[in-house]
């Protein structure tokens, strides 16, 4: 097996329980299989960000100590992971052409996420699918790579399973080496124990309503106990000028739980608990002209 040099990014920073704790498993069993890793995170989690920039942001560095497991000033090992105050696509350029600018990588890898990336409404909105963009967009081979898990029983053997079939697939693809220009691969794999089956699939295509609900400020009427209610309250408030804010708080489970996705859709394939392969192109689809015939009126406008 080719032991490919590899840069890793992912949305969920640096290692840890609560908000990514698959990256470390998932890079020492590639370094297992004799993979050259470089890593170069966010410093903090940055999902839901897709891939911009923060363009007036000043991007600072820190380190990761894989030995102190902690997050320091200065690098003080070979195998720390570069952490910046970026949004992921920052870092994989920032990783491509400045950090490790004397690397030939063979592919970038972003993620694992913590969290299934499929669908249209996550597919948009990735970090980790952003990061990926990017790399396709500055010419390397790129990987999305997300963990969908059912429960939050996430225990180090279903870790380390969804690792090594992560891993399988991803040799397979390097292997076959079918790449379309500015062409990627978005992989959701099932957070379990057993085996899965992989199904190359399309986006499924959805929708959402509300992302964000008001945040309760402590002079809220108490009889105040729905949404709609806390917004009227908190709108009135606002009126005699104080602050009103809104918080990101997503149904997740409505977003991901959709039973009735199409067959050989991403969603259908992690709904079913199967590997789900989707092929993308870093690029936003055109609506074929023969759909909108109306438009060829635009161009008699201002005909010269």
């Amino acid at each position: 097996m080719p032991g490919y040099k590899v840069l890793i990014c992912n949305d969920d920073g640096p290692p840890s329980s609560d908000e990514s704790p698959f990256i470390l498993t998932f890079i020492e069993q590639l370094e297992a299989l004799g993979w050259e890793v470089s890593v170069c995170l966010p410093d903090t989690q940055k999902s839901w960000i897709s891939k911009s920039f923060m363009i007036k942001d000043h991007i600072g560095v820190k380190y990761y100590s894989r030995q102190s497991n902690r997050i320091q000033a200065h690098k003080s090992a070979p195998n720390d992971f570069v952490l910046l105050s970026g949004t992921p696509a920052t870092c994989v350029n920032i990783g491509l052409h400045h950090v490790f600018k004397d690397t030939d990588f063979d592919v970038v890898i972003a993620g694992p996420n913590f969290g299934r990336n499929s669908a249209s409404i996550y597919t948009l909105a990735s970090g980790t699918i952003g990061a990926a963009l990017e790399a396709t967009l500055c010419n390397k081979k790129a990987i999305a790579l997300s963990f969908a898990f059912y429960d939050r029983d996430i225990q180090p053997p279903k870790i380390k399973n969804a690792c090594s079939m992560a891993i399988k697939v991803i040799n397979k693809l390097m292997e076959i080496n079918e790449w379309q220009p500015a062409g990627l691969y978005n992989i959701n794999v099932p957070l379990v124990e057993e085996e899965c089956s992989v199904k190359v699939t399309n986006i499924y295509k959805t929708s959402y309503g509300s992302l964000f609900k008001p945040v309760t400020l402590e002079s809220t009427p108490q009889n105040a106990t729905n949404d709609e209610s806390v917004e009227l309250s908190l709108r009135d408030e606002a009126e005699r000028g104080e602050p009103l804010e809104y918080r990101f708080a997503p149904d997740f489970k409505a977003l991901s739980g959709i039973p009735d996705a199409e067959v050989g859709t991403d969603t259908w394939a992690v709904h079913n608990k199967h590997i789900s392969v989707t092929p993308l192109i870093a690029s936003y689809a055109c609506t074929p002209l023969d759909k909108v015939p109306r438009l060829e009126a635009l161009t008699n406008l201002n005909k010269l």
